[in-house]
């Protein structure tokens, strides 16, 4: 065999190594994005089971029927932030009312 065709036989041989590596190393990643995709999937349905069981025991404080402190003492904060957005939606209606009818807006006092 000749100089040159080892050479050549050399360079195929590390071109090939080469992209089996590179093969492999993007099937690895593939398969970590699938992981992950799959992980953030399990993590989002985990959040709305969260959501559901939160308002599964908002509504039974509503009711009257919660009677653990724990939950109650995390159930009172939530109550005094609907309260803020009702008096806010009601601040937006009238500014909009006075809008439509053309008057100046009302200070609410706050």
């Amino acid at each position: 065999m000749t100089a040159a065709r080892e050479l050549i036989d050399r360079v195929v041989r590390s071109v090939r190594e080469g992209a089996t590596s590179v093969a492999r190393e993007s099937e690895r990643l593939a398969r970590v994005a699938r992981v992950r995709l799959e992980i953030g999937s399990l993590q989002a349905r985990l959040e709305e089971r969260y959501t559901d069981i939160g308002r599964l025991v908002h509504a039974r404080y509503r009711a009257g029927t919660l009677s653990d402190p724990e939950l109650v003492a995390l159930c009172e904060p939530a109550e005094a932030l609907e309260g803020q957005i009702r008096r806010l939606e009601q601040e937006l209606a009238d500014l909009r009312t006075a809008e439509v009818r053309g008057q100046p807006p009302q200070d609410g006092g706050d």
